[in-house]
């Protein structure tokens, strides 16, 4: 279990054009409708998020910019990472269901536990699992 804040270099980036929503306690609330209400639209979720250097609430962003930095920061985490989720009119959606969750072509699928799931890549054919592991085959850089 990650202990203390760690000072990764790595920024986490936006994954589509929005308006920050919220943004504290590790967490960053993207919404993508540009109202700035996370109950209305689509919003993706960042958590472990380093304290310092997190994007501020109204902050308008585009795809790719910054959102803030990795960290095992905002609970349980086994190393520094960032966890991604996405909302609907207020409600979670999972992320392996009728409405595919693509990230810059990595897709999302499910092992039927929370944290234990896969990412997919379809070309080059590529496969990640999720694990309480650090290693050179499961980080993703883009």
């Amino acid at each position: 279990i990650c202990e203390k804040p760690s000072a990764s270099k790595a920024i986490a980036t936006a994954l589509a054009d929005g308006v920050i929503a919220r943004s504290g306690e590790s967490t960053v609330m993207l919404e993508l409708d540009g109202d700035g209400d996370e109950r209305s639209g689509w919003v993706i979720f960042y958590f472990h998020l380093r304290s310092d250097g997190m994007a501020s609430v109204g902050q308008k962003l585009k795809a790719g910019d910054p959102v803030g930095h990795p960290s095992c920061e905002g609970g349980r985490a086994t190393g520094t990472n960032v966890h991604i989720a996405r909302k609907y009119n207020g409600e979670w959606i999972v992320a392996d269901s009728i409405i595919p969750f693509v990230m810059s072509g990595w897709r999302t699928r499910s092992s039927g536990r929370e944290y234990f799931g896969s990412l997919t890549f379809d070309f080059p054919a590529l496969k990640i699992e999720a694990c309480e592991c650090v290693s050179q085959g499961n980080q993703i850089k883009h």
